[in-house]
Order: C-alpha cells, then sequence, then structure tokens
C-alpha cells in the first residue's frame, strides 16, 4: 500500500491548480492499472473536493473509450444491499447483450440477479458468491478496454460493500480495472479505513486536504471585493466546496457596505452571511438530521443535545439519533473537554443557519433562549449572542448584553457593537454603556461613527468615574488617528494632565511634567500618533514614559509599550535601543494569551516598523502578517488597513511586489470604507510606487526571447489558467507544462504565475 496525504503549502507552485498533485497521482493509476488491476481509497472532510475529482477522472475515462461505472451509496443504504454497487453497475447490465450473460455463465447471472434490479433483485443475496460474480462482470467488461469502477460516498455503504472491496483486494480481477472508493474521513468510515494494506491488488490512499492561500485564491470570483475576498478565505479554510458557497453568499447577496466580522461570530447567533447559498450539497441527510441540524445552527456552538431538542421541537432519543448521523456525515465533533457537540466547520453552522426556514428561525430562537437560561451549563456567549434579536429584554437580559459586549470588545467587535447598542438604546442606559458602544465601533472599524457619538456625549464626560473618562479620551482620539485628523487626535490627547517621568532601564524621560504618575494607555496612544505624522523624537518620549507607566504583571500592555519604544528608536536612529526593546516586547507578545494579544494587537505593527527600520524587512513582514492575520480573524477593522498598508511597504521593500499590490489594494479599500481621505492619497501613493518599481525592473531586465511553445504557453498563463488547462488546450500533459514553466520562471526571473501574467500584460500594452 502506498498512503499520500497532500497539503497545498499555499506557495504558488508549477502545480497550482486546486488539488492537482492528488489529480496527477489518479491519473498514474489509471496508466498503471492498465497492466494490472489497482484500487484507490480517497478521503477527506465533506465539500474537500472528492466528487470533483471523480467526475474529472470519469470525463477523462470516457473520453479515453472506458467503460465508466459510476455509483454512490444512498442514504442509510435504504436497506438495499451493495447500494453503490447496484448504483454504479445496474445500467450497464440493463443495456448489455445477450452474449455478456451467456459469457458470465448462469451461474453467476443467478447471483448477480440476488442484487442487481436488472436482473430481476433484489432478493437474498449469497455474498460470497455475489462477490466471484461481480469479479467475473468486470474482467469481461474490461475485455475490450478499461473500466473504471468508482463508489462514491462510500461511507454510507453498509459492510458488505466493505467486504466485497476486500475480497477484490485479494482476489483482483484480471484485466485494467481500476476502483476508485471515496469516503468522508470519520467514524463512519472505519471499515473502509481498515481495508488491508497488504493484498494482492495495490490500494493508494489518497488523502486530501484543505488547500493553500494561492489555490484557494484561485477559486474565487474576481466580483469580490478585497476584503470580502480575505474572509472568504478564512471562513473557507481551505475547503473548495465552503470556498464557493461562501463566495456564492457574498456575490448573489443584497449590495452593501459592511466591516469585517470575527470569525467566532459563525459559532454563535445570527451569522454574519448575506444571503443562503444553492450550493451547499446537504440532500443526503434525513428529514431528522436536517431538522436536528438546523435546531443546533440556531443554538449555536458548542451545544447540548436537550437545548437542541427543545428547540426542534423533538424528543430527545430523536434528536440523538440526528446527531449520530451528523456525526457520522463528519459534519459534528465532539467539542472537547466539555462533552458537547459543535459543527466540524463554523461556516458550515452559519450555511446550515441559513439554509433552514426565515419564519422556522424565528420561533427556533425564541425557543432555544428559553432553553438556554434554562440550562445552567449553556455557554454564555451563545446566550448573549441569540439575545441580540431578542424581544423583550429584562434587567439580567440586559447586564448580560453589557457584559458581553465588554469581554467580546476585541475578539467579536462587531458583535459587541451589537450588544453594546441594544444597551443604550434603553431609556435608563447608564453612560458606561454608551460609552463601550463608541470603544466597539472604533475597535470594528467604524471610526467616523465613534467621532460623531463621542461629539454627542462629551458634556456628560465630567460626570463620568476618572478612569472611564481617561479611557474615553484614548479612544476618541484614536478614532479620530484612524480617520488621519491627526491635529484634531492631539489635541484631545493633550488635555490637562500628565505624568511624571522617572528614570527606566531605557534612559531618563526628557521634559515630562511632574504630577501624578503618568496614563499607560494615554502614553501609548499619544507614542503611536506622533509615529504617524513622522514626529519620532517625540514618539520616543511618550513612549519611554508608556514603558516606564507600565506594571510587569500586564505583560501584553508592557509589550505594547515597548513595541512602540523600539520603533520610535529605529526611526531617530538609535539602533540599540530599538533592537533591545524589540527584542523584550517580542519575548513578553510571545507568551500571552489570545485574548490579551486581540487588545494589544496594534503592538505587532510597531514591532515590524521597528524591524523594517532596522534594515530588517523580511522579519518586518513577519510580524506584519501575523498582525494581520490575527486582525482579520477578530474582526478588528480597525487595524486591518494600516496593517495591510504597512505590510504592502516591507512586501515591496522584501522584493514581493506581487503581494505588495495586493495589500496596497486591500488597504486602501479599508481606508474608503472608513471615509478617510488622507489615508487613501496614501496608500494611493504607495500603489503608484509599486507600480513605478515594476516598470522600473523591466526596464532593467534585459530583453527576453521566449520559444515558440514557451510564448504560447506564456499567453494562456495570463487569463490565469491552471497547467492542468493548458495541458488540455494544447494536447500536451501536465509534465511537459511544468517543465516549460521552469524555463519561463528562470529566463524571466520571476517566481509565481502573477509575475509571468504582469509580464504579458505589460509587453501587450507596449505593443
Amino acid at each position: 500500500m502506498s498512503y499520500v496525504s497532500l497539503e497545498d503549502t499555499g506557495r504558488t507552485t508549477s502545480a497550482s491548480a486546486p488539488h492537482a498533485r492528488e489529480w496527477a497521482l489518479l491519473g498514474e493509476q489509471r496508466r498503471l492499472c492498465r497492466t494490472s488491476a489497482r484500487f484507490v481509497a480517497l478521503s477527506g472532510e465533506p465539500w474537500i473536493g472528492k466528487s470533483h475529482l471523480l467526475g474529472r477522472l470519469a470525463s477523462e475515462a470516457r473520453r479515453d473509450g472506458w467503460t465508466v461505472a459510476r455509483g454512490r451509496s444512498p442514504r442509510g443504504n435504504r436497506g438495499l444491499a451493495f447500494g453503490s454497487l447496484v448504483d454504479a453497475l445496474d445500467d450497464h447490465l440493463a443495456a448489455a447483450d445477450g452474449d455478456l450473460f451467456e459469457r458470465l455463465g448462469g451461474e453467476h447471472v443467478q447471483h448477480l440477479a440476488q442484487v442487481f434490479p436488472a436482473l430481476g433483485g433484489p432478493g437474498l443475496p449469497q455474498e460470497y458468491e455475489v462477490f466471484r460474480a461481480v469479479r467475473a462482470l468486470l474482467e469481461l467488461l474490461a475485455e475490450r478496454t478499461g473500466v473504471l469502477l468508482v463508489l462514491d460516498d462510500a461511507h454510507r455503504a453498509g459492510s458488505e460493500v466493505c467486504d466485497l472491496l476486500e475480497h477484490l483486494l485479494h482476489h483482483p480481477p484480471a484485466g485494467p480495472v481500476l476502483t476508485v472508493v471515496a469516503y468522508r474521513s470519520g467514524p463512519a468510515a472505519r471499515g473502509l479505513s481498515g481495508l488491508p494494506d497488504q493484498a494482492a491488488a495495490p490500494l493508494t490512499r489518497i488523502g486530501l486536504r484543505p488547500l493553500g492561500d494561492a489555490a484557494a485564491r484561485g477559486l474565487l470570483p474576481a466580483a469580490l471585493s478585497p476584503l470580502r475576498r480575505d474572509l472568504v478565505l478564512r471562513d473557507g479554510a481551505g475547503v473548495p466546496g465552503l470556498l464557493r458557497a461562501l463566495a456564492q453568499a457574498e456575490t448573489e447577496g443584497p449590495r452593501s457596505v459592511r466591516g469585517p466580522y470575527s470569525a467566532l461570530e459563525l459559532s454563535t447567533g445570527v451569522p454574519p452571511l448575506l444571503a443562503p447559498p444553492p450550493g451547499l450539497d446537504l440532500h443526503a441527510l434525513s428529514s431528522l438530521a436536517w431538522r436536528t441540524a438546523c435546531a443546533a445552527s440556531v443554538v449555536g456552538d458548542p451545544f447540548a443535545p436537550g437545548p437542541v431538542a427543545d428547540t426542534a421541537g423533538l424528543p430527545p432519543a430523536d434528536v440523538l439519533r440526528g446527531v449520530d448521523e451528523l456525526y457520522g456525515e463528519g459534519l459534528l465533533v465532539q467539542a472537547e473537554p466539555t462533552g458537547r457537540f459543535a459543527f466540524a466547520r463554523p461556516a458550515v453552522r452559519a450555511l446550515v443557519h441559513h439554509a433552514s426556514g426565515a419564519g422556522w428561525r424565528h420561533g427556533a430562537r425564541e425557543r432555544a433562549v428559553t432553553a438556554l437560561r434554562e440550562d445552567p451549563g449553556s455557554p454564555v456567549p451563545a446566550l448573549s449572542a441569540l439575545l441580540e434579536h431578542a424581544a423583550p429584554l429584562g434587567g439580567d437580559d440586559l447586564d448580560l448584553l453589557e457584559r458581553a459586549a465588554d469581554e467580546g470588545l476585541f475578539l467579536q467587535p462587531a458583535r459587541a457593537v451589537r450588544a453594546a447598542r441594544r444597551v443604550a438604546v434603553q431609556p435608563d442606559a447608564p453612560l458606561s454603556a454608551h460609552l463601550l458602544l463608541q470603544r466597539a465601533l472604533v475597535v470594528a472599524g467604524r471610526p467616523a461613527e465613534a467621532v460623531a457619538g463621542y461629539a454627542r456625549l462629551w458634556p456628560h464626560l465630567p460626570d463620568a468615574p476618572a478612569a472611564e473618562a481617561a479611557g474615553a479620551v484614548v479612544w476618541r482620539a484614536r478614532a479620530l488617528r484612524l480617520l488621519g485628523q491627526y491635529t484634531q487626535a492631539r489635541a484631545v490627547l493633550e488635555e490637562p494632565g500628565g505624568g511624571d517621568g522617572p528614570d527606566t532601564a531605557y534612559g531618563a524621560v526628557p521634559g515630562a511634567p511632574r504630577g501624578p504618575e503618568p496614563d499607560p494607555e494615554r502614553e501609548t496612544e499619544l507614542a503611536a500618533l506622533l509615529l504617524e505624522v513622522a514626529a519620532a523624537p517625540a514618539a520616543l518620549a511618550a513612549a519611554r514614559r508608556a514603558v516606564a507607566a507600565c506594571p510587569d504583571h500586564l505583560p501584553a500592555r508592557r509589550g505594547h509599550a515597548l513595541a512602540l519604544l523600539a520603533a520610535a528608536a529605529a526611526a531617530t536612529g538609535s539602533a540599540d535601543l530599538a533592537r533591545s526593546a524589540a527584542d523584550e516586547a517580542g519575548l513578553l507578545l510571545a507568551g500571552v494569551r489570545e485574548s490579551a494579544a486581540a487588545r494589544h494587537l496594534e503592538a505587532l505593527r510597531w514591532l515590524g516598523g521597528a524591524e523594517g527600520g532596522l534594515g530588517e524587512p523580511v522579519r518586518a513582514r513577519d510580524h506584519l502578517e501575523q498582525g494581520f492575520r490575527m486582525a482579520l480573524r477578530h474582526g478588528q477593522g480597525h487595524l486591518l488597513g494600516r496593517l495591510a498598508l504597512d505590510l504592502s511597504h516591507w512586501c515591496l521593500e522584501s522584493g514581493d511586489p506581487v503581494a505588495a499590490t495586493r495589500h496596497a489594494e486591500f488597504a486602501e479599500a479599508e481606508f474608503l470604507r472608513f471615509g478617510s481621505r488622507v489615508l487613501v492619497l496614501t496608500s494611493n501613493a504607495l500603489r503608484n510606487r509599486i507600480a513605478r518599481s515594476f516598470d522600473e525592473k523591466e526596464r532593467k531586465t534585459p530583453s527576453v526571447r521566449l520559444s515558440g511553445r514557451e510564448e504560447e504557453i506564456a499567453e494562456l498563463v495570463g487569463p490565469g489558467l491552471t497547467n492542468q488547462q493548458i495541458a488540455d488546450r494544447l494536447s500536451i500533459s501536465v509534465k511537459t507544462v511544468e517543465t516549460y514553466m521552469a524555463r519561463i520562471f528562470k529566463k524571466l526571473g520571476v517566481n509565481s504565475r502573477a509575475q509571468v501574467a504582469h509580464f504579458i500584460s505589460g509587453r501587450h500594452s507596449g505593443r
């Protein structure tokens, strides 16, 4: 047996089509079976692309004149023995002439008739005799040409199909017969996973894994905006079926300007999708399993069967049967260590939720709220997410929503906005609820709304406790900074008040006012503002005050201040100070929990700036990519544009203008959404600089002469064709295309298909 588990690394390679290497391996097995029977076990999670590959394989085999018998196991096997085998071969038997049956012999025909409706079945099969008869049938079909036998969704098959496959492995048909069995990974496929590794015929196992970034991007339509594209890539998790369904939901939903959302929002409450996509295949579920799935999607992850039963209006025993079916289909997993269940992918839960009826969901949400209130073990996030859309709300509900908004401020800011707003619209809502709403708006990437809100609240700020008032100053200034309104932001921060400036390990603080101890959050925000306006010496002083005021027992806050100090020191040419501060900040930030890291996510931006200023563009890019991924995961819209802009700069500096272009486009789209003209102009200037770098590189590159075939292939790369598509178009092998692509890369001095496409496009525009 050979086992192949191939995962696309995400780097752009010559085999960039989805599952290109797995497809090549299937083709190799078909070539090898011309001399002897071969067997392939194709496994993977739901919608990973198994059926798509099988369809391509069947089409190619038919084109080459092979006999193709393709079947799928029905739901629950419907009590039909050998269900997938009957689906695959019954039509061939119905169309066969008398010669086939004469050559099979009466005994084999008699045993086949116990199974196949075309011959009068089903009856009560004698399994071993059926096995022998199926083998004889395959051998006869293979006499004239090759035979491809495909058994899809075999995880639903009965034990008799596993026994048949084991028999054929030990007693393979004589002739060119390729048997491919596809199944979903999981507990329902234990029998298939246990097929013998060592037998008379070779068994090749191919495990499909999620696609890497480059292949996944190739599946998405060009109409998606940069933000929507990255959200689909995040939530689709490299699963082709999910990627297509999510992209379809985005492109076919109502057009509106929407900000990012946290990945956690897919697990509870009303998922932030635009429309239920028809592309997700759930038809194989029984009505019981579908109703259970819909109720579970309303309750939210992780869930216990009890609240799901109450939400679905089903007896608990029926829900447990539905859970068993969903678990066997690979749609649910056990959520350790709680003992509850959750959808295998949050995006699946979101899509199931929107595929259920809108009227049914309305009533189900009310039942779910009641069930979760009565279940003391229910997760608080699930109940608070449902309360966003519940009415009426009691005092305890409002307290829960305010607490959820505060706790989820940096992990689910868009949800925090909705929860805080439900509290703030109450007639007797406290000032703290209104201030919390403005903070949530800033983190969610809606600074203009927050600025307007703070303007309304500012006359009431003297009534707030000192800590709340100090926080409002910082967050109002941050909202203004995000909009590029630097003068107004500095005026807010430099209201009366200051801090002491003791000597620190990073030097004395020059010119710090005497009085109360400095506020580390205010000094941190001031240092960030000063860095953005290129006032590096003043930023260095503010960063030193922030570091001095940060206690050691708050490592994330201290790491944030140190990252700012490192960036300011690098900007002023203090390399030793920048290096030591950056190293200490990196160690502190690497050791904090996700929730604390999310609260101080901008620290990674400043670490990237420090490393870049120290002449380390690759390390700068690493910090910024980590920050961008985290901001996207948590839906922190206030940082996405800034991180993308800085990332674009350092991608360009590290020699990757293609990635630089992509990030600059993302940044520009985010700043347009913000409504910040200053930052739109900044991103435009960077895009122009990237374009000039492309042009300059082309001018410096000697004239390149490609051969005729290389020209032909390069022209097909431009429109985005994959190697397989190019091979089909030119009637050559994929291997030949790969060889030519390697030559093209070498001649042009590039390392990606996008750069080849840019070269071709530029040459056309210059003609």
